[in-house]
């Protein structure tokens, strides 16, 4: 049963890094490469640990489909990218963000696993996408949609150019639904994660910004009718560890 959001009257793109006035992107792209080089070890932390197994889980729901372009959307430090060749051995994945210095940083892991010419990796805005139509035989985002500040035109981009029942694959992190596990997990964040985001960066906003994103961000239906209204329809959804990460698989329709 896929549950209702309760925040979905809160506007997710008015809630940014820094301030009101510049736009939502410009500031994220500023606070990324700030936290470049710690944003790893605070998703560990972020996710008890458990994202690179959500990772792997997605990741082989798309195996039966064997998409040999990939293009990895807000790829960040190219963990998607490098784990779609471990599970799915595609021929390219195409990395973007917005961040040149997560992609600096994205860049030295490729070339430590060896995969410098499988995983091209670029500083690109999904909502304007560079590449032709019907160019990828899937896509992925991997805690990246709730940053994007243009939702449905970067929706829109994705379809364009993904081919003719190519597939979207998305994993997002959101608050659970229970009242006993949103005390819980309200507290694990206003807390301990403050805490160690103190002691990995000087930023403090920056992981304010990452849990506040995850309360005003839509899922469940609200998610699923967005990608519905933007002609993608759903093959699968998944909630992990009480809900506090969701997997969701689409499919482009025509």
């Amino acid at each position: 049963m896929i549950s209702k959001n309760k925040n979905v009257d809160i506007d997710f793109t008015a809630v940014k890094p820094y301030n009101q006035d510049e736009a939502k992107t410009a500031q994220l792209s500023r606070m990324f490469n700030a936290i470049s080089e710690q944003y790893d070890k605070f998703n560990d932390i972020m996710t008890w640990g458990l994202a690179r197994n959500w990772r792997k889980i997605a990741l082989k729901s798309l195996k039966q489909y064997d998409p040999k372009s990939i293009l990895d959307i807000a790829a960040g430090t190219a963990d998607m990218c490098i784990k779609a060749f471990q599970y799915l051995q595609p021929n390219q994945v195409i990395g973007i963000d917005i961040s040149a210095q997560m992609i600096e940083v994205g860049k030295l892991k490729v070339a430590k696993a060896g995969l410098s010419d499988k995983i091209l990796l670029q500083v690109e805005d999904c909502s304007s996408l560079s590449f032709e139509e019907k160019s990828f035989d899937a896509a992925t985002i991997a805690f990246g949609i709730r940053n994007f500040e243009k939702l449905n035109e970067s929706i829109q981009q994705i379809h364009r150019v993904l081919k003719p029942n190519g597939h979207l694959l998305i994993l997002e992190m959101n608050e659970p639904k229970k009242a006993y596990m949103i005390k819980a997990y309200q507290l694990y964040t206003q807390i301990f994660v403050k805490l160690t985001a103190k002691y990995l960066s000087t930023d403090k906003k920056a992981y304010d910004y990452l849990t506040a994103s995850m309360h005003a961000f839509p899922s469940g239906n609200e998610l699923i009718s967005i990608l519905n209204q933007n002609k993608f329809k759903l093959c699968r959804y998944r909630r992990f560890v009480f809900g506090v990460c969701s997997m969701y698989l689409v499919e482009r329709i025509e």
